[in-house]
């Protein structure tokens, strides 16, 4: 039995490695293309090393050079646009987020009511619904108020769908701080906004900057919103222009060329910020506590 067991679990051991190995090639070898042919003279649609290593790429696209050539998928719209568009996209609902999800959380936390717990159960639900669930009467919403083609309008839609879920997790920040905090602050003649301003809010600061962090990566990341409401090239984020690229021409995919080193250098460019962000942010990852249910 004992000598069974010797051959088995060597054997067992290369299998799993042999799966890691085949699970890490598959990651590995597409983010690897992505970035040798952002940094490459020409692109291709195959994993070459490059001949010589340029920032060319990267130049082109804040100098306004376009994507494709000959009979190509180009844009009337610069690719630095896109990346500005983003940034719009992205900054605007990491402010609104913020915004609607502080205080909303500090009443949640420190109001007492009836319905709190069916309010809060119901801010997690609608957390967890996918937002092209409710994309049909929200575009006829938007439709209405103007939002369809605007970024500003976009940005509110995609902050409806992350303000719930970063409530609960502020929540969870606003019940770890004590009420005696802010007692000693209305004793000394603060209000309560001045209160909320000047005591509590500091003291929350990292779940305000992990609150920052998910929803910049919302509207950063997001496609399925911008892709339905924004109709115009020239008000594309780069998701929405990166997916445009292949499907500009349809029917005329055989003569399109399309240049891959400018599209992996936008590509690249679109990853740089989400990295930088959770850089900073990574500390207080760790910190986040979701709100406690409470019945009143």
């Amino acid at each position: 039995m004992n000598l069974l067991k010797k051959i088995e679990e060597p054997s067992l051991q290369i299998i799993g490695y042999v799966v890691l190995a085949f699970l890490f090639m598959y990651i590995l070898t597409p983010l690897s293309w992505l970035f040798l042919t952002a940094f490459s003279e020409r692109g291709s649609p195959y994993l070459e090393i490059p001949e010589r290593i340029t920032l060319d790429n990267f130049i082109a696209i804040f100098l306004g050079k376009r994507v494709g050539h000959g009979i190509s998928v180009a844009h009337p719209s610069s690719l630095y646009r896109w990346v500005i568009n983003s940034l719009i996209l992205a900054s605007t609902t990491m402010i609104l987020v913020v915004l609607l999800a502080a205080p909303a959380s500090y009443a949640l936390s420190r109001l007492r009511f009836r319905g709190k717990s069916v309010l809060m159960t119901a801010l997690l639900l609608m957390g967890f619904m996918p937002m092209t669930a409710k994309m049909l009467p929200l575009f006829k919403l938007c439709k209405e108020i103007g939002f369809i083609n605007n970024l500003i309008g976009t940005a509110v839609v995609i902050a409806s769908g992350t303000t719930p879920m970063q409530v609960w997790i502020l929540k969870g920040f606003f019940d770890h701080i004590p009420r005696d905090l802010e007692e000693q602050a209305w004793i000394c003649g603060c209000s309560r906004l001045e209160t909320l301003l000047r005591v509590i809010l500091p003291s929350v600061g990292p779940g305000l900057m992990v609150t920052a962090f998910m929803s910049f990566l919302s509207g950063w990341g997001s496609f399925t919103v911008p892709l339905i409401l924004i109709r115009s090239e020239d008000v594309y984020p780069i998701s929405v222009g990166l997916a445009s690229i292949f499907t500009h021409v349809t029917g005329m995919e055989k003569t399109v060329a399309v240049e891959f080193e400018l599209v992996c250098a936008l590509s690249v460019i679109y990853v740089i910020p989400a990295i930088i962000v959770y850089y900073i942010f990574r500390k207080h990852l760790m910190e986040i506590k979701l709100g406690r249910m409470e019945v009143r």
